[in-house]
């Protein structure tokens, strides 16, 4: 028996090594996983691409020796990609990579975290700073949160008997500026009778407008019985409502997750559970060097059906301030974009709320939003953009409401 053996190793003795290698080979690379949180140091990832590269080169030699060709032609395609992956690795110097957590809290589902997703915390003050290049302070601002979680506007007053809603990001929001400077504050002030209500959340996009509206009736939190709604809509709300594998990667995992099943919108829990596969791939695609050398996000463009998945998102948000108003005062107002976008994007997106009948007012060239509209040291609007766009905006919607 032993003889057997002696003379099997000894006629397969390449096999044999080819697998040795493998196994201390992976044995190297599953010693180097890191934790959630950890910081992966160049070195280690290196050690890392240096094992997988043995590895598949082993199963390589092995398939090709027994003749399996489908099986050592995707072999050396995974090792072609992981050259390449190695390479772009030494021309970007080496960096770390780090590990991310993207687990969804333990939290009842009726939680405003899971329903919503990212929000400020009720009855609270923030406090915002930003300080550029030599210790420059761009902005040093509070942010007054109420009850109901949405920021305070300043200066309210019972007897005015007109409402103006906002919602949308950090645009609409007031990033880097006082509650007395919110495009809401500048459209209450230049309002005879109009009291204004900023539900705005940075860094969010039409999902997460269309998940408030879902998770409460926000009408209890106005006074007024008339008014108007404004959906203050930047460019790249699009990009974040379908959860591309940057946003998604850098902050919005946790954001609700919608889809359109058989011509109808469902909402399907937050990316992160709601649709594992795509965010799995994202999750383990971001930091590769392929993607940072390129600057690659996914997917690659925008097409018809982000188009058609986000203005039915609007629709519904519609749909739902209709039956909490009474009304259907309800706005997407195109603001001035610093985020690119071609002329046949913008013409097919119109096109898409036409066809649903949502109203618009496009302020996207009323100025040609450059330095002297931002903070500064930082491209939100300031201010005096605020005052300006309010102006456009009330102007506009006037005429809108008059025909």
């Amino acid at each position: 028996m032993m003889n057997k053996f002696k003379s099997f190793v000894k006629a397969n003795k390449r096999t044999f090594f080819v697998l040795l290698l493998a196994l201390i080979s992976l044995f190297s690379y599953n010693v180097t996983k890191n934790g959630i949180g950890s910081e992966i140091f160049g070195w280690l990832r290196l050690w890392k691409y240096v094992s997988l590269l043995v590895i598949l080169t082993s199963f390589y030699v092995l398939f090709l020796k027994g003749k399996r060709v489908i099986l050592a032609n995707v072999t050396l395609i995974a090792l072609l990609l992981l050259l390449v992956e190695t390479v772009l690795f030494f021309v970007l110097g080496m960096p770390s990579a780090f590990k991310k957590d993207f687990s969804v809290p333990d939290l009842p589902e009726n939680h405003i975290a899971r329903q919503v997703g990212m929000t400020y915390y009720p009855d609270s003050v923030y406090h915002d700073v930003k300080v550029i290049g030599n210790n420059d302070t761009v902005f040093d601002v509070q942010y007054s949160i109420d009850h109901m979680n949405k920021r305070i506007t300043p200066g309210f007053d019972s007897t005015k008997t007109k409402y103006a809603l906002f919602f949308g990001c950090s645009i609409g929001f007031g990033y880097g500026l006082e509650d007395d400077q919110t495009l809401a504050y500048q459209v209450q002030e230049q309002s005879a009778n109009t009291n204004s209500y900023n539900f705005c959340i940075s860094a969010t996009g039409t999902n997460h407008m269309l998940a408030q509206f879902q998770y409460r009736d926000l009408s209890k939190q106005v006074a007024e019985k008339d008014g108007c709604a404004y959906y203050i809509f930047f460019w790249d709300h699009i990009y974040r409502a379908i959860g591309t594998m940057h946003r998604y990667t850098e902050w919005l995992h946790l954001a609700p997750y919608y889809e359109m099943k058989d011509g109808k919108l469902v909402r399907n829990k937050l990316f992160k559970d709601g649709r594992p596969f795509i965010s799995g791939c994202y999750e383990r695609l971001y930091q590769t060097n392929i993607v940072k050398y390129f600057e690659a996000d996914l997917p690659l463009k925008l097409n018809d059906s982000h188009f058609d998945l986000v203005s039915e998102m609007v629709l519904q948000t519609k749909k739902e301030y209709e039956k909490q108003f009474g009304n259907d005062q309800f706005y997407l107002v195109f603001y001035p974009n610093y985020v690119a976008y071609t002329p046949e994007e913008m013409r097919i997106f119109k096109s898409y709320l036409t066809k649903k009948q949502i109203k618009f007012i496009d302020l996207s060239q009323t100025i040609t939003y450059q330095g002297k509209y931002t903070l500064g040291g930082d491209s939100h609007p300031n201010a005096g953009t605020n005052k300006l766009m309010a102006k456009y905006l009330l102007q506009k919607a006037k005429k809108q409401h008059l025909n």
